[in-house]
């Protein structure tokens, strides 16, 4: 655990879906599979917005929620995931839906600890609308696999 502020852990989830993206559509260059290709797709417009939803959040918080420590922020596994992504078989949908969901749930989770940890007020509704706002994605990617089961 480190000390981080707020602002600190929006920069992070923020470059964090940025690579996501990137790499999203290299893979979707590569597909062979177009149900792949779809997925692939989908996910890396959902990282885009994704990054692009947490830039606006930044610059919607006011400069004493950004800048309001969090003392457990958590290392983050982040960097495991992009492991996972660069070792995964990328003409395997189940493998590619399977990783996409472990990162929806890891950050919902990751933000519904950082909201229980906040001292501030501040703190703690920035980490609330930041769950709020992967639970909605866990749920449309959820519907989004269970549609493209059936393309």
């Amino acid at each position: 655990m480190r000390y981080k502020t707020v602002e600190d852990v929006i920069h992070e989830g923020r470059a964090f879906h940025i690579q996501l993206a990137q790499k999203y559509g290299e893979y979707e260059q590569l597909a062979t599979d177009k149900r792949v290709e779809l997925l692939l797709d989908q996910l890396k417009r959902r990282e885009n917005s994704m990054a692009h939803s947490l830039e606006n959040f930044h610059d919607d918080l006011t400069p004493g929620a950004l800048h309001t420590w969090v003392q457990f922020a958590p290392e983050g596994r982040e960097q495991q995931f992009l492991q996972r992504l660069r070792n995964l078989d990328i003409e395997n949908l189940d493998d590619i839906s399977s990783l996409a969901m472990d990162i929806e749930m890891y950050l919902a989770d990751q933000y519904r600890d950082l909201a229980q940890g906040a001292e501030t007020p501040s703190a703690r509704d920035a980490f609330e609308r930041l769950r709020d706002l992967e639970e909605l994605e866990e749920h449309t990617l959820s519907m989004n696999l269970f549609n493209l089961r059936d393309y």
